[in-house]
């Protein structure tokens, strides 16, 4: 009998510790996935421009290698050095490696550094020298808005970088590639570095834009699309609980998705039709919600409208109503 209970005490002795190990295990994971890696002694590599490089280019990027740990990157740009700066054209972070800008000709200096929450590195300084060559070669860089952008505003204002010895800039905008430029949607000459454009119909749009002066053009700016869809997605369809339902709390209200819809905002209302509470209207990406709300016999109603990527909201859905029971 003594033998025994020794065994049952050897066995409960090696559980308790190997219950201790596992979770010293997933206390370290958890410390690993909190706390970051200090990235103090890393430094940036830069890519391009090149160490002391020199361009007849105005419009430039500035490129540098990713680094394991970091967030985001500071890069500061000064001319004609950081030591005698006379003006700083750059004082930026970013999440991603690149910066493109359009210079004008002269020598600047440029520096980057990576962070991330509790440590960041050195900067990492290059010089760089632009010298002053004809418009011609140039090209315009395009701000804002991004590429492919999508709107339910009829009205999108486009920008654009200046370029040194540009005295107007010509826009374009189409919706047939430009193969035609007798047939343009628009062109219009501007003498500063935006233009505000009124959309006559829902359509994919695309824009550029150059430079020009009384001798001289710039080449085109790449060609950006806008989209003004102003359509609403159809109204959704609710799905679960039925109407007047009795139903244990929680309770899951579910409704079927409306084709070209992003997110949901879903109401929900005491029985006298006044918002449940102030999380409501409530938007949510899938189709289904856990109301765990309510009391014994409170009767709630909920209705559900859609929303689209260019921000276009459709009716409501029908109304529905249920009754907790527990």
């Amino acid at each position: 009998m003594e033998k025994l209970v020794k065994q049952l005490r050897n066995r409960l002795a090696l559980h308790g510790r190997l219950v201790v190990m596992a979770a010293l295990a997933m206390g370290a994971g958890a410390c690993k996935d909190f706390f970051e890696e200090p990235i103090t002694d890393s430094r940036v590599e830069l890519l391009s421009p090149g160490a002391d490089a020199q361009t007849s280019v105005y419009a430039v990027t500035f490129l540098w290698e990713p680094l394991d740990g970091a967030l985001q990157y500071r890069l500061q740009l000064a001319s004609p050095s950081f030591e005698d700066a006379v003006l700083f054209h750059a004082d930026t972070t970013l999440e991603q490696n690149r910066f493109s800008i359009s210079l004008e000709p002269g020598r600047y200096q440029w520096r980057v550094k990576a962070r991330n929450g509790s440590s960041e590195t050195p900067y990492t300084t290059r010089t760089l020298t632009i010298h002053e060559a004809a418009l011609s070669t140039q090209t315009v860089l395009q701000a804002a808005p991004p590429d492919n952008f999508l709107t339910s505003q009829s009205r999108v204002t486009l920008e654009w970088q200046g370029i040194f010895s540009a005295s107007s800039y010509r826009v374009q905008v189409d919706t047939n590639g430009f193969a035609d430029e007798s047939q343009l949607v628009l062109e219009q000459v501007v003498e500063g570095e935006s233009f505000a454009y009124t959309m006559p119909a829902e359509a994919e749009y695309e824009w550029r834009v150059r430079a020009e002066n009384d001798t001289a053009q710039s080449r085109w700016s790449t060609v950006r699309r806008f989209i003004h869809d102003r359509t609403p997605p159809d109204a959704p369809a609710l799905a679960a609980p039925a109407n007047n339902a009795q139903v244990r709390s929680p309770a899951t209200l579910q409704w079927h998705a409306s084709e070209d819809a992003v997110s949901y905002r879903l109401y929900v209302y005491k029985s006298d039709s006044t918002l449940y509470s102030s999380q409501f209207p409530l938007r949510q990406t899938g189709t289904s919600y856990t109301f765990d709300a309510g009391t014994r016999g409170e009767r709630v109603l909920w209705r559900v409208r859609a929303t689209d990527r260019a921000g276009n909201e459709s009716g409501y859905s029908g109304w529905r109503n249920f009754t907790i029971i527990n």
